[in-house]
């Protein structure tokens, strides 16, 4: 046997580095690989206008929060920073550079991490907890740098509040038990709510790779063809535009009523009513769209019902601009229903949501709102009958708020009967 196996095992290893500059992730370093959908000045405007909101709300700070999928897209629209998995914070203070801390790192590399892709220098990383025993986390960081900016007794916002991670939460707070915590969610909804023409031609663009997934399921939407193979067309349709697809729902037949559903390996049958829902993520901005068809033979009541949910959303679409109450569209979009029989299925909470970085963000288009439509809003519009068990007539889009009227950023056909 050979002598170097005899000696302690620990001997045949070299010492690692376990730092998190094995790779350096200073912004010298990361400076050459930084890509970005926006020029830097884009998001410079963007937190002018927040700061401007924070003078506003008395705000001294924000912290804003971020974690996988749709729960990123207030850190993404600040920092263009993906956090891929743990969690992620932007401190912004009022005045000054604003710090990005994170435990989404792989591999103990920051550079391996999406750091490359955000604009902010400061950026400090923290360890994945399951990774190393005793992890480093973000909390200590944020902590760090309110005290640097001498902001321990400050009115600090939090962005993203309903998800924010509890343990990293309550670190920051055991550790500044003089600052004051208060929502800040509003004011930063409120700064991010007007889309500039970047983001509109961004979301058009996105709008146009829905549109094609869209076409392509229905296109695909025949007896004997199953749920699945919808989806694989819709994806196979949508891959080439996008960054990635955020969703595809498929529902047929009865189970259509149920609406948002994975597609399974059912195959349509004659006359079953079909609902797709669609969406992708493409360079920080989520759409959310959906048709509902028949396959093969339509009945009357079939008819009936797409056409109402037709009926409903060119309605809205055709009376909404600068100015409208989204309460006036609500009830136009109701009466119609009542008009055409089917009021006792009309949705009410279902007519739709701001979209952009965040999948449901301002203007608000709860039931009711006291929203006033504004150049610059984009929604997802979806005023829909819903009748269990049998199934649904509603049309989806992106829209956007011109300064004389609206249009949808959605290019699919809305009819197919």
């Amino acid at each position: 046997m050979d002598r170097e196996f005899n000696q302690p095992h620990a001997k045949q290893f070299t010492e690692l580095d376990m730092s998190f500059d094995r790779v350096p992730y200073d912004w010298e370093s990361r400076e050459e690989w930084l890509q970005m959908p926006f020029p830097l000045e884009e998001y410079q405007l963007r937190i002018a206008k927040v700061r401007q909101e924070m003078v506003k709300n008395r705000l001294d700070a924000l912290l804003i929060y971020g974690a996988p999928g749709w729960l990123n897209g207030d850190v993404r629209w600040i920092s263009n920073f993906i956090t891929a998995l743990g969690s992620t914070v932007v401190v912004l203070p009022i005045e000054g550079e604003p710090m990005l801390t994170t435990n989404s790192i792989f591999h103990s590399a920051p550079m391996q991490s999406f750091v490359h892709q955000t604009w902010i220098k400061d950026v400090r990383p923290a360890h994945l907890p399951g990774t190393v025993k005793s992890p480093q986390g973000i909390g200590k960081h944020v902590v760090s740098f309110l005290q640097e900016r001498k902001l321990e007794n400050a009115h600090i916002g939090l962005v993203g509040e309903m998800f924010f991670a509890a343990p990293v939460l309550e670190d920051i707070r055991s550790k500044l038990p003089k600052a004051e915590f208060v929502s800040g969610s509003g004011a930063y909804l409120a700064a991010k709510q007007i889309k500039t023409p970047r983001e509109i031609a961004v979301m058009e663009h996105a709008g146009k790779a829905t549109a094609a997934g869209l076409e392509a399921a229905m296109d695909l939407a025949k007896p004997g063809v199953s749920e699945l193979e919808l989806s694989a067309a819709a994806h196979q349709a949508m891959a080439g535009m996008a960054d990635w697809i955020g969703h595809c729902m498929i529902a047929s037949g009865p189970r259509s009523g149920l609406k948002h559903l994975y597609p399974s390996q059912r195959k349509l049958e004659d006359g079953d009513m079909v609902f797709l829902d669609m969406g992708v993520h493409y360079q920080g901005y989520n759409t959310d769209t959906a048709r509902t068809l028949c396959a093969g033979m339509i009945g009357k009541k079939q008819r009936e019902v797409l056409q109402c949910g037709l009926d409903m959303f060119e309605a809205v679409l055709n009376a909404a601009k600068p100015g409208v109450r989204v309460t006036d569209l609500q009830d136009l979009a109701q009466s119609i229903a009542e008009n055409s029989g089917y009021g006792e299925y009309y949705w009410p909470t279902g007519f739709g949501h701001g979209i952009g970085t965040n999948v449901a963000e301002l203007p608000d288009l709860h039931w009711q709102s006291g929203t006033v439509l504004q150049a610059g809003h984009v929604f997802a519009l979806e005023p829909m009958i819903v009748i269990h068990g049998f199934g649904c007539g509603v049309i989806e889009d992106q829209i956007l708020i011109t300064e004389t009227g609206a249009r949808s950023l959605t290019p699919a056909r809305r009819k197919l009967w």
